[in-house]
């Protein structure tokens, strides 16, 4: 896998074409020591990321059970499983799961747990380990991702998984305490109508960069979409297995209702991971209408070719990529200008979840937009004083409409 990195990652300043070079993904950013992050030195923990810590700690029973596999199969089939199994969860996830087995090995270390006996934990220990570091200190989404990424540290390595009634007896308990003690973290906020609005008063679509950032905001905010499946995070890594670039397969067409649609593939997303799946978006009468808005941008970065990211843009020099902080930066200028607030990268998928529940959307036809599979999809609703008395009224009614017509219809038969 190739990474395309770009010399200059600062929208204002313009990467060239001939500054464009391209490096393995394997490179490795050099881990920074926190005291935070601290455990007791071993030969099963070397110092690296937290998205790594999964494949790269191990234990004394990781390496038995290898050694017995290793008696019957090379060492390349072998790690091709790890491979596998690493491979059903995003870096994020990764990421979020070495957070969880850091917290553990800290607390083996400071109780002297032997290493034999953390791998595999036994029940109670893992019910110790959320008693004492969970209850009361996190919330309790926290101790279940700490939980789920040791599950996965224990698969990887080839370990059982003693997760059981004890476990979850102690993970209810943890959850009541850290329910009465810590603050309830608010919602996060959504990206409303006004914010939209405002970013298509202020932004200035002959510019190239605001045009782009134009296009994603109505893709994110239409398209109930994750940023992530439109821009990379980090401008100097673009990677073309997982981000879209402007010649990725796309359609387009008009619906029976007379609305244009178009449709563009994201090759990774969160859900079907490299599977990838399709972005679909469909025009609207008004302002905010994310066909003109990608088309525009196609328009007025013409020159950006098709293997570069899809919402790069033109510079005097090029083309850059428009990276999910530059992206960002420039929707919190206008709004704190307006005096709209701060809101988060996801707000755009929460606000147009909640926009389109509040119009009167069918709900499983939002969650078909947004692309869930669950009922994470609860979460993301807001103004649910509004969209339950919606849709509940509207049964109602349609219920009291269908019983008079009924009862007219009745009437008539028995007066003929």
């Amino acid at each position: 896998m190739l990474h395309l990195v770009l010399a200059d990652s600062t929208p204002a300043t313009p990467t060239s074409s001939s500054s464009v070079r391209y490096v393995a993904s394997d490179t490795r950013a050099t881990p920074r020591r926190r005291a935070t992050s601290a455990v007791i030195p071993s030969q099963f923990r070397p110092h690296v990321l937290a998205r790594e810590r999964l494949a790269s700690w191990t234990s004394p029973y990781a390496h038995e059970t290898f050694d017995v596999l290793g008696r019957y199969f090379p060492a390349h089939v072998l790690a091709r499983w790890r491979e596998v199994a690493l491979a059903s969860v995003t870096d994020d996830t990764r990421k979020n799961y070495g957070a969880g087995l850091l917290r553990f090995i800290q607390f083996c270390d400071r109780y002297g747990v032997p290493e034999h006996l953390r791998m595999p934990a036994s029940e109670s220990l893992l019910a110790l380990f959320v008693a004492e570091m969970g209850a009361g200190n996190v919330q309790s989404g926290t101790v279940q991702s700490w939980l789920s990424g040791l599950a996965m540290w224990h698969q990887v390595c080839g370990a059982p998984w003693n997760g059981g009634s004890i476990l979850a007896r102690t993970k209810k308990g943890a959850a009541a305490m850290s329910s009465r003690i810590l603050p309830r973290r608010p919602p996060r906020s959504p990206v409303s109508l006004p914010h939209m609005t405002a970013l298509r008063q202020h932004l200035d679509m002959s510019n190239t960069f605001d045009a782009a950032v134009w296009a994603v905001a109505c893709a994110a905010w239409r398209g109930c979409c994750r940023l992530g499946e439109l821009l990379p995070r980090d401008a100097l890594v673009f990677d073309k297995q997982r981000h879209m670039s402007r010649g990725t397969a796309w359609k387009e067409g008009i619906a029976s209702n007379g609305h244009a649609w178009l449709s563009l593939f994201a090759p990774f997303t969160k859900t079907k991971l490299f599977e990838g799946d399709w972005l679909v978006f469909t025009a609207t009468a008004d302002d905010i209408n994310v066909v003109d808005a990608l088309r525009h941008h196609w328009a007025v970065n013409h020159s950006v070719p098709d293997d570069a990211p899809m919402f790069a843009y033109e510079t005097a020099t090029g083309w850059a990529t428009l990276a999910k902080d530059a992206f960002m930066g420039r929707c919190q200028e206008i709004w704190v200008a307006c005096d709209l607030g701060s809101v988060l990268g996801h707000g755009f998928r929460i606000g147009g979840t909640t926009f389109l529940l509040l119009r009167g959307t069918e709900p499983w036809i939002v969650m078909k937009q947004g692309r869930w599979s669950s009922k994470a999809f609860l979460r993301y609703w807001r103004n649910v004083e509004e969209i339950l008395p919606l849709f509940i009224g509207n049964t109602l009614d349609s219920y009291d409409s269908l019983r008079i017509t009924v009862e007219r219809s009745v009437q008539r038969m028995e007066g003929n």
